[in-house]
C-alpha cells in the first residue's frame, strides 16, 4: 500500500522501480543482508507556498524510492525495521552466490543449459 504522504512519480507513463540487495558487514544490529523491491520513485510530502493566507502553490519536499517488499536475513533486523522505522520487513533466507556471469533476481526458471 502506497503511503498517503507519497505521490507516485512516472516518466512517460511508466513508474520507475527496481530492486536492491545490501549486505551489511557492520550495523547497530549486527551483520545482516537486505533485499528490497522498489515499487517506484515517489515525491514525499508537500508544503504550501504563499504569503499570509493566500496559497500560491504546493511543492514536493523530497524524492525517494518506495519499497514494496523488504526482506532481511535476521530476526533483530526485522524487529528494528518494524518497531523503529515502521517498515513491514520480514525475515528471509538471503544468500549470495558468486558463480556465473549474470545477476539473477529470483529463481531461474530457464531449464536450458545454454552456457
Amino acid at each position: 500500500v502506497q503511503p498517503p504522504s507519497a505521490t507516485l512519480l512516472s516518466l512517460f507513463g511508466y513508474s520507475l522501480g527496481g530492486s536492491v540487495v545490501l549486505e551489511y558487514d557492520v550495523s547497530p544490529v549486527g551483520p545482516y543482508t537486505e533485499y528490497v523491491t522498489m515499487g517506484g520513485v515517489v515525491g514525499l510530502g508537500r508544503v504550501d507556498v504563499g504569503d499570509d493566507d493566500i496559497i500560491v502553490d504546493g511543492r514536493t519536499l523530497g524524492v525517494g524510492q518506495w519499497g514494496t517488499n523488504l526482506y532481511v536475513s535476521t530476526q533483530v533486523a526485522e524487529d528494528v525495521c518494524q518497531n523503529v522505522w515502521g517498515v513491514p520487513a520480514q525475515v528471509a533466507d538471503i544468500e549470495f552466490t558468486n558463480e556465473g556471469k549474470t545477476l539473477v533476481d529470483g529463481p531461474d526458471d530457464d531449464d536450458d543449459d545454454d552456457d
